[in-house]
């Protein structure tokens, strides 16, 4: 089960179409805003390829989550860029039934990708908000070390957690129903605090992916010794 219920102190929180925070972005982020070229660096965005490359330089602290709730139906991504003892800034992504256009109305042609947009917002952390989330990512493993052999499909429920805090790297993954995120602790404080408003949806039991939906369209992640394989 889902733990660790904690509210942080939001301070700021901006949706689409809003001022934004002026929160600096790791390289891949702006390709993950894109519809156009979000499916291109997909993997690499939740290997946090970009976030391990610049980690050896100790010029990032940045942490990244990635929530799978069935590919397709229900994705949320969280970019937290830390300040040191000023706290951080955390960029929120849900990605919910994308290409919907049921309730979408286009005004001009900058308007056509709205429906594969989703959501995004920004909420500033204070400094004990930062030292709640990190001790609750510290109680769950989400440092690592990423545990090995793990298989993540697309039709699945999982976590991802890259890391980089003062030049070390770390990844984690967790996968439901292997443990039903018995170790997972953070998720309802991410939830309560990513100022999107749309609320999550919560693992619940399956029969095993492999025996549902259509084959030809799902894909699957795995986790090696040192973070995700062959993306």
């Amino acid at each position: 089960m889902v733990k660790g219920i904690v509210r942080f102190a939001v301070f700021a929180a901006v949706a689409v179409g809003a001022p934004q925070l002026a929160a600096a972005q790791t390289r891949l982020e702006p390709k993950i805003d894109d519809p156009l070229t979000r499916s291109f660096y997909w993997f690499r965005y939740v290997a946090g390829a970009d976030i391990r490359e610049r980690c050896p330089t100790g010029q990032l602290n940045h942490i990244r989550l990635v929530y799978n709730a069935i590919w397709n139906e229900h994705v949320r991504a969280y970019d937290i860029a830390l300040r040191g003892g000023s706290g951080a800034t955390m960029v929120t992504r849900v990605l919910t039934k994308l290409g919907d256009v049921s309730s979408i109305e286009v005004r001009d042609w900058n308007g056509l990708l709205d429906p594969w947009r989703g959501k995004r917002a920004e909420v500033r952390l204070s400094a004990s908000d930062v030292a709640r989330l990190t001790g609750l990512l510290q109680d769950s493993g989400g440092f690592g070390p990423p545990p090995a052999g793990l298989e993540l499909p697309s039709n699945d429920y999982w976590w991802t957690v890259a890391s980089c805090r003062n030049g070390r790297w770390g990844f984690a993954a967790y996968h439901y129903p292997t443990d039903k995120f018995a170790r997972v602790r953070f998720a309802q404080a991410l939830f309560a605090a990513d100022g999107t408003g749309v609320p999550a949806t919560l693992p619940k039991d399956l029969p095993p992916a492999i025996f549902r939906g259509d084959r030809t369209r799902q894909w699957r992640l795995a986790v090696g010794r040192d973070g995700l394989r062959d993306y």
